[in-house]
This record gives C-alpha cells, sequence and structure tokens, in this order.
C-alpha cells in the first residue's frame, strides 16, 4: 500500500485578465501541471492542484494548501499568466517565506533569471520539465541541494547558476498523467455558462455539431517540441528543435482510455505540431476509426505537412472525425517566408486548405504581419493572401496578427536591434497579452495598417458572425464584404458606416448576444 508523503502544490494563473471582461475556452485543461504531477503521484505524495479558470477562490485555495507543503510550483505562457502567476507567488512567498518555490513552462523556460532577480523563484525549469519537476521533489524532501538537479536555474550568492542540461526524453516514457487530479465537470461547467465574458481562443464547433448538444471539450498532450526552425518561435531554443511524440497505437489507447471516464465530445490537442509523422498520424486515425471515434477532435498541422501526406492519409484524417486543423501560413510572400525560416511553398497554402476542406475538414489559418524589417510588399501580399483564402473557403478562418517579439527567438533579438525595447518586469511582460492589438505599439504602415483593419472587419461580416440588425439586410452586407474579400478591395467602405447607422437607429442592436468568439481560427479577427 502506498504511504502518503508530503504536499506538493500546483496552480496554474488566470490565461486572461477576468477584470477585462475576458476568458479563455474552458476545454484548455492545466495539462502542464498534471504532466508534472503524474511522477510525484505515482510515489505517493499528495498532489493538489488549483486552476484559476475553475476556481473562483484560488487565491484562498493556494494560500490554505501551501500550509505544511514540500513545494509551491507554477507555470506559464506569453500573456496575462506570468503577472498573474507572479502576483500570486508573491503572495505565497510573503505568507511563506520558508516554502520552496518552483516555475516551469515556455515563458519561464527563457526568462528564468527574471523569476530569481524578482524573488519568487528558488529553481526555474528548462524546457521539458516532467523529469526535472520529479527530482526537484526528491531533492527537496531528502535535503539535497537543487543545484544538483539537471536542467534548472538556481541562484547562488545572488548569481544565476545554470546546472547541466537536461536532454528531451520520449514521450512515450512518461506514463499517463493522474486524470483523478482533474475535476472535469468544473470545466464542463465554465465551457456551458461564460457569464457575460468574451471567450478567447475557442475553436469553432464541428461542422456536424447539433445545435444544442451539451459541450464537453477535453484537451491533451501527445507529443513535446517541435522540428521547425522558425525565426518568430522560442520552441527553437526550449526544445532543440526535438519532436518526441507517442506512437499513434499507444496515444489512440490512452485518448480512448480517457473518453471511457469523462465522456468527451471533442478532443483538442495542445501539441505544439501534432502531425510531423505521416505513419503515426494514421495508426492514431485507423484506431480510432476501428473504435468507431465517439468524438471529434482537432489539431496543430503544418501546411507544408499536408502538403506532403499522401490522400489515403488525408482520407484517414476525415474518417476518424477529424474536425479541424490550425494551420500556420505565417507569410503571403516568398521573401518572408525564406526569412522566417518557414519556407511553405506558397501555392502548397491553397491546396492543402482545399484538400482538408474537400474532406470536411475545417481549417483554422494564421498569418502576421510585421515581422523586423519586413517589405511594405509583404504585408501587403499577406494581406491579399488571407484575404483570398477566406473567400475561398469562407467556413474555416483566415486571420492576421500583429508581430508580437517572443523571448528567446531570432526575430525577439532582430526586434530589439532595430529599436524595440521589450518589457523588463514580469507584471510588464503580463500585459503584453500574446498577438494582441495596441495601436501604439504596432510599427505598421499606415496603409497596410487600413488595409488589415478593413479586412478584418470584411472578414467578420463574411464569417456571419456579426448578429445585429435584421437578417435580409446581414445578408447583402455579406455578399458585399464577399466582393471586397475576392477582388482585395476596401476602398470606401460606405455599407459598413451605413449598416452601423441603420442599427444604431433602429435598435438591433444583438450586442447581448456577441460574447463568445465563434470564429474557426485560433484568436478573433482584427477588430472591426
Amino acid at each position: 500500500m502506498i504511504q502518503r508523503k508530503k504536499k506538493i502544490v500546483l496552480f496554474l494563473p488566470h490565461r486572461a485578465d477576468p477584470a477585462q471582461g475576458v476568458r479563455v475556452s474552458a476545454d484548455l485543461t492545466p495539462l502542464e501541471l498534471l504532466q508534472i504531477a503524474t511522477f510525484p503521484d505515482q510515489a505517493g505524495y499528495e498532489v493538489v492542484l488549483i486552476d484559476a479558470m475553475i476556481h473562483d477562490d484560488y487565491e484562498q485555495r493556494v494560500l490554505e494548501a501551501c500550509d505544511g507543503a514540500l513545494v509551491f510550483a507554477s507555470s506559464c505562457i506569453l500573456g496575462y499568466q506570468i503577472a498573474h502567476g507572479a502576483e500570486v507567488a508573491r503572495k505565497v512567498r510573503q505568507r511563506f517565506p520558508k516554502l520552496p518555490i518552483i516555475w516551469g513552462g515556455w515563458f519561464p523556460s527563457v526568462q528564468p533569471e527574471l523569476y530569481l532577480s524578482e524573488g519568487i523563484a528558488d529553481a526555474v525549469g528548462l524546457g521539458q520539465g516532467e523529469l526535472t519537476f520529479w527530482e526537484v521533489v526528491q531533492a527537496l524532501d531528502n535535503g539535497v541541494d537543487l543545484a544538483t538537479v539537471p536542467g534548472l536555474v538556481v541562484q547562488r550568492d545572488g548569481q544565476p547558476v545554470y546546472t547541466p542540461h537536461r536532454e528531451v526524453i520520449g514521450f512515450d516514457k512518461i506514463p499517463d498523467v493522474p486524470w483523478h487530479l482533474l475535476d472535469f465537470e468544473k470545466y464542463v461547467a465554465r465551457q456551458n455558462d461564460t457569464g457575460s465574458s468574451k471567450i478567447r481562443h475557442k475553436y469553432a464547433d464541428p461542422w456536424g455539431w447539433k445545435p444544442g448538444t451539451q459541450y464537453r471539450g477535453f484537451s491533451y498532450f501527445s507529443s513535446f517540441g517541435c522540428p521547425e526552425p522558425c525565426t518568430f518561435c522560442c520552441s527553437p531554443l526550449v526544445t532543440a528543435r526535438r519532436w518526441k511524440a507517442l506512437p499513434g497505437k499507444l496515444l489512440a489507447e490512452r485518448v480512448l482510455a480517457a473518453h471511457e471516464r469523462f465522456k468527451f465530445n471533442i478532443l483538442r490537442f495542445q501539441d505544439a505540431n501534432f502531425g510531423v509523422h505521416e505513419k503515426r498520424s494514421n495508426e492514431f486515425c485507423s484506431e480510432l476509426v476501428n473504435a468507431k471515434t465517439p468524438f471529434w477532435w482537432n489539431a496543430t498541422y503544418e501546411v507544408e505537412t499536408i502538403a506532403r501526406y499522401k490522400d489515403a492519409s488525408l482520407d484517414l484524417l476525415g474518417a476518424s472525425r477529424f474536425s479541424m486543423a490550425a494551420l500556420g501560413a505565417e507569410a503571403g510572400s516568398k521573401e518572408q517566408q525564406d526569412k522566417i525560416k518557414k519556407q511553405i511553398h506558397i501555392p502548397d497554402i491553397e491546396s492543402s486548405l482545399h484538400k482538408l476542406n474537400a474532406r470536411g475538414i475545417q481549417t483554422g489559418t494564421s498569418w502576421i504581419i510585421g515581422y523586423p524589417n519586413e517589405s511594405r510588399e509583404s504585408m501587403l501580399a499577406t494581406i491579399r493572401l488571407a484575404a483570398e483564402m477566406k473567400y475561398k473557403f469562407p467556413k474555416s478562418a483566415s486571420d492576421i496578427f500583429p508581430f508580437r517579439p517572443i523571448p528567446g527567438t531570432e526575430d525577439f533579438t532582430a526586434a530589439v536591434k532595430n529599436g524595440y525595447k521589450p518589457p523588463r518586469t514580469l507584471d510588464e511582460w503580463g500585459a503584453m497579452l500574446e498577438y494582441k492589438l495596441d495601436i501604439d505599439d504596432i510599427r505598421l504602415p499606415p496603409d497596410v495598417l487600413r488595409e488589415w483593419r478593413r479586412y478584418g472587419v470584411a472578414s467578420t461580416f463574411w464569417d456571419e458572425l456579426v448578429q445585429e440588425g435584421s437578417g435580409s439586410v446581414r445578408k447583402m452586407i455579406r455578399s458585399m464584404a464577399g466582393w471586397r474579400l475576392k477582388n482585395k478591395n476596401y476602398a470606401f467602405p460606405i455599407e459598413w458606416k451605413l449598416f452601423h447607422w441603420y442599427v444604431k437607429v433602429t435598435g438591433q442592436t444583438q450586442a447581448e448576444k456577441i460574447k463568445r468568439d465563434m470564429t474557426s481560427g485560433v484568436t478573433p479577427h482584427a477588430p472591426a
């Protein structure tokens, strides 16, 4: 019989600021914490998992749980999570000054020294964290110096000390996570009752979704890392371009077992790059088809991945109830594709979208404009190509975002060299929501900015996201928006001004219904 040992407290901060009336889609479960809880839970440690998304009293829960705990640990990505996590960690430090605090995740992995200098970390994990955190727990429990644990940054005599490098391990070497720690029904409740909040990062419902069906969204990690060399992403630094994944058959076994337990009807893979290996994808899809897949699923695939997959492999995706592929097209010019090392062949973008949409699979395509030293012509080419894809595939998103310098990337270094002044504190980093529009912070040519904004308005009408006014008027405006997208012509958009005037005068606003972002892409369109 396992003897319960000391308590470990794991906390996931808010991904978006509720004070601004924003929440992140509640199908994003705290996988990063469940992953690192695997080995300690198996060894009998008491693991307390607290997620601000579902625990409105998270602060009270954290402070109560930390009383007598062995360690407090947290994780975050770029955005509000940084500031919120730091805020809670400060309160933990103030109440329990001797309690070890450990940080991990994408952002701490590229800015570890900031956590040490601000006094809210005793150690920061770099990259893959399952084994590192398990060894941290054992070291703390046995009074061993954390400086002996590979894969960390610690502080000694006021200076950061990097411990020996830890190699990435195979994902199949990590047991399935302790799902008993997940209070899934609380996530289901939040998915179906968002209150007055606007929801970010909500994928669109599958095309075969029956209206009125209760949403039971579940998420899963099946791999770690990404082999791509993209200059705008910190994965090359954090993962050394390593990609470790569960074999397809084993993944299907684990996912189907999770479905038996949680009865989800939407499965969302949070992998950075799910479809790297075609054989693995086929094995996974075949197992789902054999099991008569009882749920829809979505994941991130690369444009060039879809382009090289055999038709039979794509047919398997469709047969397995794959409902949406999140694709990063990133740039509409060969010039910029080469610069960012994405090197997508421009014609492959349309052909890949066609292959998926023809099989009943939505595509959520994302683009970026304003890379360091990107030419005006390249930015406009991206907007034009995004519009063409939006028009040709009207039920799939084609979303354009302004470039944001992510620390730990080649483009971040280039942006700083060009005069960009990055945030200096955790609170300042937390104010830089990923891809959030802030006019004063976007150095785009005025005509590019205007074209992008107008593209966003046209896309919103074309996607039928506007719920104000009568149906016949919206239909007419949508038709005109389609013409603008097809011809890449946004000059004199008088119909939009007339529409807003008409809605205001007739009082046909339905603002109370426009709470959820229903675009099929990763995040909302540019603001109207």
